[in-house]
């Protein structure tokens, strides 16, 4: 089994195994019935960790800072763009994960104060930037 990475039309990734890309295809789909996928990729790393919760709900996290950064690169060149662009600007601590989400990680929320308008809007542009990329893709 290979893992692959679809895009989808409306921006959110699938990643499931399969033994080639058309078997990929079919389990996506069968995931969300009304699925577009814009593109279909072999991934080299992955890992992530499902959390049990006291109220009995599996919850997943991505672990693997270079299955993010392979993710940001590949399918969303744009705002990887736009999150470096931010992260220079603002010099995050030495501490900080560059895999993390640092407007909404609860352990930097004192970094929240950093990002300016500015650095918001940036992202946010970026985000749409990617979806009307995506709905403008030829699907492969």
């Amino acid at each position: 089994m290979t893992l692959f990475v679809l895009l989808l039309r409306n921006g959110n990734c699938v990643v499931v195994a399969a033994g080639d890309e058309a078997a990929a295809r079919q389990r996506a789909k069968d995931l969300k019935a009304d699925v577009e996928i814009a593109t279909v990729r072999e991934l080299e790393s992955f890992a992530a960790q499902f959390l049990l919760t006291d109220g009995g709900e599996l919850k997943s996290i991505l672990l693997d800072e270079q299955t993010l950064a392979d993710l940001c690169a590949h399918e969303y060149p744009i705002l990887n763009s736009a999150r470096t662009q931010s992260y220079a600007d603002f010099n995050s601590s030495e501490t900080d994960s560059r895999a993390e989400h640092v407007l909404y990680d609860a352990l930097a929320q004192k970094h929240i104060d950093g990002w300016d308008d500015r650095d918001k809007r940036l992202v946010s542009y970026a985000v749409r930037q990617e979806r009307d990329r995506l709905a403008k893709q030829e699907v492969s």
